[in-house]
């Protein structure tokens, strides 16, 4: 008989192994006289470091297994053909920034001059708590493999133009063309080994790039398997010296180059690991630059609001139920001549939420609060003036009349309230009230639906005279 023979000493059992040669093991049943089991998962198996990466599972003192729940702090995508400079910085030396087919480009123009420079740096800054883990993703390609005498650089950092970054954890392709992952506090630097460019990322070749901060390490990730991990310095009293760092892509030339180095980035985004900090989503929703109050990525960037800088006060005019006579704005400024027949609805404030394409997201709107103010800008001659006001929303044209049908919506409508003036009212006389609702839950309008506050005059109609108001909205977008 070959092998070794396992027996019972006095059951004669004998132990087994299966076809695949696996030796039989059952644990006990018994909890007098069963052993122990630990539990440990398995984060990384060492493809690049070599070293199997495991952890323990906590339990807490009332047996209940430490589960994290992760805070979303940013995400971005480069839709259309412009960097929404409402969340990015901008800084260049020669080399260009574009936006096209899905991809931010640095150096887009191709330059190989000595001293050009490419740098996007998010507006905000993300923080770092403790031993929570920060992580910074980006999904990108590089159009070349290293090239000497230039630095691409991308993660979490303070740097501008060509100057050595200050502080932060990035990833670099250096001007001697190696590939290193780095952690700076105040300036001083920590490296990792040189890593395999070709074989771990590659030339024009998508990858998911990942930066790990917390306080005592920082992990660097390619397409989910680690191949750093750069550790605090021994005497140093964090990973970085800042906690608070932004997002933060470039590269430049430090000298003359063969061939051009582009940076494409598809996707970066922010996540704060291991804390449940209990925000409100709506709060999470405009950190990341998703407020109504401006526009959306690849959308018309800058203020919503028909309220442009040092806006004159207009002759005004008479409001319609098909059209947004007064002008197109989530709020601003409208000047009305209270001329509409009663019990005509007048739209006074009109707004288009975007629809979405391939080019613009198409991003929900949610109405948490609506202020409406009034004042006579040039004297009432008639009235009074009694307006009815409602929120008209969700209709897929501009006109009142629009009804519902295969591919069209009508409007839906909330009552707001109800605002006077005296009949000759004097200049500056204001209303009566201002209105101010605040929406719980919110009103939600989707990608290409309208928005419209309306005022129905069922008071005399003036001869002339006009009333301004200012309508403030306020909300998120998701």
């Amino acid at each position: 008989m070959a092998g070794i023979r396992i027996e019972g000493n006095t059951s004669g059992n004998v132990v087994e192994v299966n076809s695949a040669h696996e030796l039989l093991v059952a644990l006990s049943a018994n909890e007098d006289t069963a052993g122990f089991a630990v539990v440990t998962a398995e984060v990384d198996a060492g493809t690049v470091t070599g070293n199997r990466l495991i952890r323990d599972m906590e339990v807490s003192a009332d047996y209940r297994l430490r589960v994290a729940l992760d805070t979303p702090f940013f995400d971005a995508y480069f839709m259309g053909s412009a960097v929404d400079t409402t969340v990015w910085s901008q800084a260049t030396g020669t080399d260009t920034i574009t936006v096209a087919s899905g991809f931010l480009s640095l150096n887009a123009g191709l330059s190989t001059a000595s001293g050009s420079y490419a740098v996007v740096r998010s507006y905000r800054n993300f923080p770092t708590y403790n031993t929570a883990t920060l992580y910074f993703e980006m999904v990108g390609q590089l159009t070349q493999l290293p090239v000497a005498n230039n630095v691409t650089e991308w993660g979490l950092s303070y740097a501008v133009s060509t100057t050595a970054p200050t502080d932060g954890c990035i990833f670099r392709l250096n001007a001697a063309g190696e590939f290193r992952c780095v952690n700076i506090a105040n300036s001083v630097e920590l490296q990792s080994n040189t890593l395999n460019f070709a074989t771990l990322v590659g030339a024009n070749t998508t990858k998911h790039f990942i930066v790990g901060l917390s306080d005592d390490q920082c992990e660097y990730w390619i397409d989910d398997v680690l191949v750093a991990v750069v550790n605090r310095g021994l005497a140093g009293y964090a990973v970085t010296a800042s906690d608070q760092l932004p997002i933060m892509l470039r590269t430049y030339n430090t000298g003359v180059t063969a061939v051009a180095q582009v940076l494409k980035v598809g996707m970066v985004g922010v996540t704060l690991s291991d804390i449940v900090s209990q925000k409100l989503w709506s709060h999470v929703m405009v950190g990341q630059g998703g407020t109504i109050t401006q526009g959306q990525s690849a959308s018309a960037l800058g203020t919503t609001a028909l309220y442009t800088n040092s806006l004159a006060l207009s002759a005004g005019a008479a409001a319609a139920n098909s059209s947004a006579a007064l002008g197109s704005g989530l709020g601003g400024q409208f000047s009305l001549q209270p001329t509409l027949a009663a019990p005509n609805d007048g739209i006074i404030s009109s707004y288009q939420v975007p629809a979405g394409t391939v080019a613009v997201p198409g991003r929900m709107f949610y109405l948490t609060y609506l202020k409406i103010s009034g004042v006579v800008s040039v004297v009432l001659a008639g009235g009074p003036v009694v307006l009815f006001w409602s929120l008209a929303y969700g209709h897929t044209a501009v006109g009142l009349g629009t009804t519902d049908g295969a591919g069209t919506k009508a409007p839906r409508r909330v009552p707001l309230g109800i605002q006077t003036w005296a009949a000759t009212a004097a200049l500056w006389t204001q209303a009566d009230r201002d209105i101010v609702i605040p929406f719980d839950p919110p009103i939600p309008v989707q990608p290409g639906e309208f928005i419209q506050t309306v005022a129905k005059n069922v008071g005399t109609v003036t001869t002339s005279g006009v009333i301004t108001f200012t309508i403030t909205a306020n909300g998120y977008c998701e």
